[in-house]
């Protein structure tokens, strides 16, 4: 069985590739390192000519910190609806056995609900913060129901926390919030600075997902596709939430930092609580255990160490 995975040189892609190359499967990556822009249609049809997987997973995306995504609004749309697009057609063209799988950032969930269960995703507006990736993130949802409809394709969504974990950037700006958070503040360890400054208030609520147990779901799903293709989208969930002040204060225990904490309350907070609903996900993965908080922050903590300076 031939797995590709589209972005398989970013953050979540290095962690989805070492953990199934580990479990021994037939693994290629493709992005624009590899040569292949998927915003082009041809580049996309290529790429997957020439690896004829028998599953993709879809980890190709333009995204970064809440920041970014708002200064960059239009250029994080279009790009992503570009990528999408092509792929979903070019999947389409390609063979009607392949698996698609596309994890679907928590993001698209409606901005004011407090706890995300699958059958709320449309009942209201995302997040104003967000409004250009959350509504791409929509978009995979409806472009797999149409492709279904139309063309009978076997895809499997996930609804996704943020992830964190080694292997992100460390440009605050396009690293995933945990990541940014860890990154940011071992540099202000190693630069002995007195202050650190956290943007926002602290008080908003997130889930978090070690992006290595990601991996470990898609493992597992690819070990059981039968029982996935076609079914409902299942929150990769564990239920679970801490505040943005909770969080900052095991990063800094787990770092070593003794320095003042400074709160930017000028910075948005984004949505008050991204806390994920678990009952499909007990239903469909009832064994998995996942990371702790401490340790999964112990082991991102201990890549940004190892590869300070930056």
């Amino acid at each position: 069985m031939k797995i590709l995975v589209l972005g398989g040189s970013g953050f979540v892609g290095t962690n989805v590739c070492q953990l199934l190359k580990n479990q021994n499967y037939d693994i290629k990556s493709a992005s624009l390192r590899d040569g292949f822009d998927f915003t082009n249609f041809s580049s996309t049809i290529e790429c997957f000519k020439k690896y004829e997987p028998d599953i993709i997973i879809n980890l190709a995306a333009k995204v970064g910190s809440l920041n970014f995504v708002t200064q960059q609004a239009a250029d994080v749309i279009d790009v992503n609806m570009r990528m999408l697009l092509n792929i979903f057609k070019a999947v389409e063209e390609t063979s009607d056995k392949l698996v698609l799988i596309n994890p679907v950032a928590n993001c698209g969930y409606p901005g004011t609900i407090n706890e995300y269960s699958e059958e709320k995703f449309w009942d209201g507006k995302v997040h104003q913060s967000v409004i250009a990736y959350g509504n791409t993130r929509r978009m995979i949802e409806i472009l797999a129901e149409c492709y279904k409809m139309q063309y009978g394709l076997k895809i499997i969504n996930f609804f996704v926390p943020n992830m964190y974990g080694p292997f992100d950037s460390t440009d605050p700006n396009k690293a995933h919030a945990l990541n940014a958070l860890v990154s940011k503040i071992v540099k202000a360890n190693f630069e002995k600075r007195r202050e650190f400054e956290v943007w926002g208030s602290g008080i908003a609520v997130r889930e978090w997902l070690f992006a290595k147990d990601f991996g470990k779901i898609i493992a597992q799903t690819i070990e059981n596709l039968d029982s996935f293709v076609y079914k409902e989208t299942v929150n990769i969930a564990q239920n679970y939430g801490l505040s943005i002040r909770e969080l900052v204060d095991i990063i800094v225990k787990e770092v070593g930092y003794d320095g003042e904490i400074v709160w930017n309350r000028s910075m948005p907070d984004g949505a008050p609580r991204k806390v994920m609903n678990d009952i499909r996900f007990q239903k469909q993965f009832p064994n998995f255990i996942f990371t702790s908080l401490n340790e999964g922050i112990r082991e991102t903590t201990k890549y940004y160490q190892a590869i300070y300076p930056y």
